[in-house]
């Protein structure tokens, strides 16, 4: 059965201020990379779809990719536009495989932005994927989490602090949220997902098609699924690059990871 690995890297790092956060640099080479060496060294999959945002993107991943891949890899890559939101993205990947008329495929969807994601972890989850079950990487919460209703915008408001974090010239937020607007969780029910998720293709892409029509608001994939899942819990690091701290942090570990010889 074909496996197809969906690398999305089509966001607009809005909340990263620093570029694209795929593409920048960690010890001299693109976010992104680790995460295609990952998926690539497993030598499980027979396609790489890279969702790209636009086409100034795709030209700087190529030209990296062109002198750093042999031909054989770049042919079992296929390149897709992505949407304005990341189910499009997918979806426009989803697509992609469709008109590939793979008989039976599962699919493997990651963040680009993901760039920790270990070769072990991938097979782990290549193992507990099948036609029935899904597969989510996945951590339990530890933090004390809250729930805020936003409902009542007289209830919320977002200020600027004059609290100012010097080094990185960056303000932080403070949320004023009365108690009626509060909720706490059970912490032992709450897990947080990452990538990647894998599912079987067929029901995937009707899942997308059905999603799509309801004009509901998704940001997960198994959310989108209608099919059983099985968590894969993670105990390593997998940080997505979202701010310009994610980035420092992700750095810090890399350059532990090259000093003691552990795989990145």
């Amino acid at each position: 059965m074909q496996r197809y690995a969906i690398l999305l890297m089509g966001g607009r790092s809005q909340r990263f201020m620093q570029g694209d956060k795929c593409l920048t640099p960690i010890d001299g080479k693109p976010a992104f990379y680790y995460a295609f060496e990952s998926f690539r060294k497993t030598r499980i999959f027979d396609h790489y779809i890279f969702v790209h945002r636009n086409e100034s993107q795709k030209n700087i991943l190529e030209k990296f990719l062109n002198n750093h891949y042999s031909p054989e890899t770049l042919a079992s890559i296929i390149w897709v536009l992505g949407g304005e939101e990341r189910i499009f993205s997918v979806y426009n990947a989803l697509q992609a495989i469709d008109k590939q008329l793979p008989a039976e495929a599962f699919v493997f969807i990651h963040d680009g932005a993901r760039p920790m994601i270990t070769v072990e972890n991938i097979v782990k989850i290549n193992k507990l994927v099948s036609i029935k079950w899904g597969v989510v990487l996945g951590h339990r919460l530890v933090d004390t989490t809250i729930a805020i209703e936003t409902s009542h915008n007289s209830y919320i408001k977002n200020e600027t602090s004059l609290m100012e974090d010097n080094e990185a010239n960056r303000s932080s937020m403070v949320y004023i949220v009365e108690k009626a607007q509060r909720q706490y969780p059970q912490r032992d029910k709450l897990w947080a997902l990452e990538t990647p998720q894998a599912f079987y293709f067929p029901p995937l892409l009707t899942d997308y098609k059905a999603a799509i029509r309801s004009q509901r608001p998704f940001t997960d994939d198994s959310s989108i699924s209608s099919g059983p899942i099985k968590i894969l819990e993670n105990s390593t690091w997998n940080l997505k690059i979202t701010s310009p701290h994610d980035l420092e942090f992700i750095q810090f570990i890399h350059k532990i990871a090259t000093e003691t010889s552990i795989v990145f």
